[in-house]
């Protein structure tokens, strides 16, 4: 059978069986058509495995993989209606075809973003009383930003440490992160460490309360979507127009680290983001060769900033 005429057969099919509409057919009749042009068989029956591998390796370097995706769900509704109209042997039959996809590049911020921000929330902190509500809100959002900087914690993590996570007076910070798994990590620079004990201080009536670190407006913990806001709006403040959201300083912390020159296991270690394979192969970090790392290397001792 001419795949040309199985083609047209099929659009036919599509167009009075199953009622779809013109663009539809249009964009049914332009895929396959192309697969048509670079077929190497215009014999339908002759069309096997091996065709439909060359057909999706030459689109890869023309088309984008969910143009792909979506040509291949196209060539595979029409096989099978070959298959159940004509008895034609089915390619797709039992075989998933994989499509390469470019991994997804994580988004950072700037290093000079970072102090920039950083800079204007605490020139408002300062500008406020110490006594003022208004004093107590800037110094949890500044504590916030710098948590999340100082430790690559998942904003989810941030809003779930307790009491119990944080021990202040040697900056250790015990984090739960995903499936329950725990991890250990430093806070080792001094201006951090100073803004956790005066937010500590500030909020611990809340604090001892909840059970919970991170505290909103009205004493009750603060939530993930609360810091995304806040975030946005200290952003905007800063004069900052692209967008920043918590996970951003995650992959900003890992980055900025590799760059200094921090072996990737350490800071697989601190983001606890290693999977039960990596954790077979990486080495174990101590407290001592991590507090190390994060007191001579960590970017935020390279900015420039008042804190008291």
């Amino acid at each position: 059978m001419d795949l040309k005429i199985c083609i047209g057969e099929y659009l036919k099919t599509c167009s009075w069986r199953s009622n779809l509409s013109g663009k539809t057919i249009k964009a049914y009749r332009l895929d396959l058509e192309q697969f048509e042009r670079m077929a190497r068989t215009r014999v339908v029956e002759r069309i096997g495995r091996s065709d439909i591998e060359r057909y999706v390796g030459e689109l890869q370097g023309m088309r984008k993989p969910a143009s792909i995706k979506r040509k291949m769900a196209v060539m595979r509704v029409f096989f099978r209606f070959l298959e159940d109209e004509y008895g034609v042997e089915n390619p797709f039959a039992r075989t998933r075809f994989k499509i390469r996809e470019p991994l997804p590049l994580p988004k950072t911020i700037p290093l000079y973003k970072i102090e920039t921000l950083l800079s204007v929330v605490y020139e408002k902190l300062f500008s406020h009383k110490k006594e003022s509500k208004r004093y107590g809100e800037l110094l949890r959002d500044i504590t916030v930003l710098e948590l999340l900087f100082a430790t690559g914690v998942r904003v989810s993590e941030l809003c779930g440490l307790t009491t119990r996570s944080i021990d202040l007076v040697d900056g250790v910070i015990q984090i739960k992160g995903k499936g329950g798994k725990m991890r250990v990590v430093h806070v080792c620079n001094p201006a951090v460490l100073r803004l956790l004990t005066d937010y500590s201080l500030r909020f611990s009536k809340p604090i001892a309360q909840t059970g919970f670190f991170f505290i909103n407006r009205i004493g009750a913990p603060l939530l993930p979507a609360s810091v995304r806001a806040m975030l946005r709006r200290r952003a905007k403040e800063a004069g900052i127009d692209s967008r920043i959201t918590p996970h951003m300083f995650r992959h900003s912390f890992a980055t900025l680290l590799l760059e200094a020159d921090v072996d990737i296991r350490y800071i697989q270690q601190f983001l606890g983001h290693s999977s039960i394979t990596t954790t077979q192969i990486y080495t174990h970090v101590t407290s001592a060769k991590q507090r190390s790392i994060l007191s001579e290397k960590h970017p935020r001792n390279k900015l420039n900033i008042k804190t008291e």
